[in-house]
């Protein structure tokens, strides 16, 4: 099954059903690949019947579907998958700014928890140096803090999208496998002090 780039939630039952945490990280683990309702449950440390009921209704809504089924000890067992990469409100629910609001909002807060994960998991290999030149590095970690208007941000991320989808078109047979993840929003203060400048005493 190839998921779809992108899927666009159009009902806003869709999307208060999927702005739930629990429902956004299962969400999250089967776009990645696809598990049985027993399977989530272990990695998500629940209740197998609380696993399901939420499978249930992220089935119902359409994000998400049955790819195969596999016959063990006499009970049939689902294997679900997301049905594409990535979910984006359309236009039309847009005027429900709060629901929106947590959608993203709860988007975000798992793609850093999910991140977290794969760098615990990662091997030792990812985080050593092979070389004093920074271009030589095969990793990064950063954190920025600008002051610009909404437009000009906007438009940054835009070409910085483009060059994320370049990235995934040049992808190759052989090589390692290396996992990136951004996010960017707005926030109401600066964290990092300014760096002042010091001045030579005469």
């Amino acid at each position: 099954m190839e998921l779809q780039p992108v899927y666009i939630i159009e009902e806003l039952e869709q999307l208060k059903t999927v702005s739930d945490p629990l429902r956004y990280k299962v969400l999250l683990y089967l776009i990645e690949k696809a598990y049985t309702g027993q399977q989530l449950a272990k990695l998500l440390g629940m209740a197998r019947a609380k696993v399901h009921y939420h499978l249930n209704e992220l089935e119902k809504h359409g994000f998400i579907t049955v790819i195969r089924t596999e016959l063990k000890n006499g009970i049939v067992q689902k294997f679900y998958r997301a049905v594409a990469r990535g979910f984006v409100p359309s236009e039309a629910l847009l005027p429900y700014v709060s629901e929106v609001e947590n959608y993203y909002r709860e988007a975000t807060l798992n793609a850093l928890g999910r991140a977290r994960i794969r760098a615990i998991e990662a091997p030792e290999e990812a985080f050593q140096i092979p070389s004093p030149d920074r271009t030589h590095w095969h990793r990064m970690a950063t954190q920025i803090e600008v002051k610009m208007s909404k437009e000009k941000f906007a438009q940054w991320l835009s070409k910085f999208r483009a060059l994320i989808f370049e990235l995934d078109a040049q992808q190759e047979e052989q090589g390692d496998w290396f996992y990136l993840t951004t996010v960017g929003f707005q926030i109401n203060e600066p964290s990092f002090d300014p760096v002042e400048e010091v001045k030579e005493e005469k």
